[in-house]
């Protein structure tokens, strides 16, 4: 558990590294550490539940 939250450490790390560059085709780049961060984040609840992240508890966040 503790290697999984150090490689969303890194990945988190890598994420403001992009942002900082300020390039606009790093997009991609963005995307796709986002979608790892949350693969990982997914990771880590199967490790610490023992069963799949149910898709259906997530909800969008009231408006403001």
């Amino acid at each position: 558990m503790t290697d999984l939250i150090l490689q969303i450490l890194q990945l988190t790390l890598s994420l403001a590294e992009e942002q900082l560059k300020g390039q606009s085709g790093q997009s991609l780049a963005i995307g796709q550490i986002l979608l790892q961060i949350v693969q990982k984040g997914a990771d880590a609840y199967r490790l610490h539940t023992g069963q799949p992240l149910d898709v259906s508890l997530i909800q969008p966040e009231a408006q403001i």
